[in-house]
């Protein structure tokens, strides 16, 4: 299966749309697939997307069950609840919804970034803070682990 990779900054324009990165659009009609699928990320000031085969097997993998576990209630709230279908236009292009923009921070950029099977769509300077960030964490857990190893 093709995979969401790199990172790509783009316009958006007056009326909320963003060019899908050619790769991008790919890996998504590669499945046979005329768009894809967001909703608000549930751990950064993002939007996440995907295509609409990954939200129907979450929606799939719910237990047909009156009382769900909370981690299924909170996926079929949080996610498949609030997922939207993009379709592309002939462009290329996919209209962001207004509430998932002023969530995001949005305004005249958003920055792709491939994440495996999904990916997400950032302002762009909030996304060189969150990496920074990342990259802080990631080499403050490195030096605990070289330290915790030693004689």
């Amino acid at each position: 299966m093709k995979a969401f990779i790199g990172t790509f900054i783009n316009k958006i324009d007056a009326k909320g749309r963003i060019s899908v990165p050619a790769s991008f659009r790919a890996v998504v009609q590669a499945r046979g697939l005329a768009g894809v699928a967001l909703y608000p990320s549930l751990t950064d000031q993002c939007i996440e997307g995907c295509g609409m085969d990954r939200i129907e097997s979450l929606s799939d993998a719910q237990p047909d069950n009156p009382l769900p576990n909370v981690e299924q209630d909170a996926i079929a709230h949080l996610i498949i609840g609030t997922a939207r279908e993009a379709l592309f236009d002939g462009g290329g292009r996919i209209v962001l919804p207004e509430d998932f923009m002023a969530k995001a921070g949005l305004t005249d950029k958003g920055a792709f970034v491939g994440k495996g099977r999904t990916f997400q769509i950032w302002e762009p300077s909030a996304l060189a803070n969150a990496q920074s960030a990342m990259l802080n964490r990631l080499l403050t857990a490195r030096r605990r682990e070289i330290e915790g190893s030693g004689p």
